[in-house]
């Protein structure tokens, strides 16, 4: 009975620290630029025309492997945004991806100079561009 107690008051505990994604989003899209190929890990540079408030953004992301998990892994990126007014915004940014056929699914939390957000895309290596939904985290 104890165990029982124990798990649902952990479950009660990681619920409540929960995020809240508001009603705050858009959707981008950025073409692959260059993919650099190490023996661990891979990096993914990407551009966009317009990405909402950022304006024109870069992004690159590392993805490493996870050996314990076929077809997915953890990465790690930077980005940086220039809006038509001359705003530079920059972002680190953390997440975890997986594998499918010849797409890449990524989601992330990112600390932005605006704040957090949560991204949640697809990588297509074939059409080279990505595609994600962001939404502002409160």
């Amino acid at each position: 009975m104890k165990k029982y107690i124990f798990v649902f008051t952990l479950l009660f505990s990681v619920s409540s620290f929960a995020f809240e994604i508001t009603g705050e989003s858009f959707t981008a899209k950025w073409s692959i630029d260059s993919v650099t190929v190490g023996k661990l890990e891979s990096t993914i540079n990407m551009s966009s025309a317009d990405t909402g408030q950022y304006g024109k953004v870069y992004l690159s992301y590392t993805l490493t492997s996870n050996p314990n998990i076929p077809n997915s892994g953890t990465w790690i990126g930077y980005g940086r945004g220039i809006s038509p007014d001359g705003v530079l915004s920059r972002g680190d940014l953390m997440g975890v991806w997986t594998m499918d056929g010849t797409k890449i699914n990524v989601k992330s939390v990112d600390s932005v100079t605006d704040g957090i957000n949560f991204l949640s895309g697809t990588i297509d290596l074939i059409a080279g561009e990505m595609e994600a939904d962001v939404f502002k985290v409160e």
